[in-house]
């Protein structure tokens, strides 16, 4: 007699049911509204604070015309956080002339109407205050700003605006071993009372109402002009 083995019994496979072609699921579709409400928040965020941080925006100090103005000014270098302790006076303008100029010491020619006008400000602070590389904008009273010394800017020095050329006094630390107030071999130290002009580049018929100096944006002291 012979003995038949039954065939294997195959348990049926459940396929889920796919999508038609060219067809989405509907799962990442319901997913999209919350991804943009997400996207725009983030960047409604971000805005603000690039805008902030990337112009003169917060007031640290001001005086009015013939006064001194009394900064304390925090900040952070590569060393930690530390403070800019300085007094500054808008002492007046001085010659304005048709010659200007640039970042390495090349006299530029202006265009028609424009001038460099000498900004002559009065400065104290401590030898050991580092004090080179401040920006300068004039504002006339129609508003429009006239600059000097900003990172974004092409011409006009951009370290001894308000400071003196031969004794700067130091620079800031950009290393955490370096320490603060250090000069370089041979420099003698600032003194602790002196005056800068720096020139600004300006339209010959602009009247003025208002200057304001910066080391870090979006601070800046405010110093008012007699009108």
């Amino acid at each position: 007699m012979s003995i038949t083995t039954p065939p294997d019994v195959v348990e049926p496979r459940t396929t889920p049911p796919s999508s038609p072609p060219g067809r989405p699921s509907r799962w990442w579709i319901a997913g999209v509204p919350v991804a943009i409400v997400t996207m725009l928040a983030a960047t409604g965020y971000r805005v603000p604070v690039f805008w902030y941080q990337s112009g003169l925006h917060h007031e640290i100090a001001s005086a009015e015309p013939e006064q001194w103005a009394q900064v304390n000014e925090p900040f952070t270098d590569a060393r930690g956080d530390t403070t800019r302790d300085y007094s500054v006076r808008f002492a007046g303008l001085g010659s304005a002339g048709p010659a200007y100029e640039d970042r390495i010491g090349d006299e530029v020619t202006l265009a028609d109407g424009m001038v460099a006008q000498v900004v002559t400000l009065d400065f104290r602070a401590a030898p050991e205050q580092p004090l080179k590389g401040c920006a300068l904008t004039l504002i006339d009273d129609q508003g429009r700003e006239f600059r000097v010394g900003h990172s974004f800017d092409a011409i006009g020095p951009n370290v001894t605006n308000c400071v003196p050329e031969e004794t700067p006094g130091p620079s800031q630390p950009i290393l955490a071993h370096q320490q603060r107030g250090v000069l370089p071999k041979g420099e003698q130290p600032r003194p602790r009372e002196w005056s800068t002009s720096p020139a600004i580049a300006v339209p010959r018929d602009a009247r003025f109402v208002e200057l304001r100096i910066s080391f870090e944006e979006p601070d800046y002291v405010t110093l008012k002009l007699a009108r």
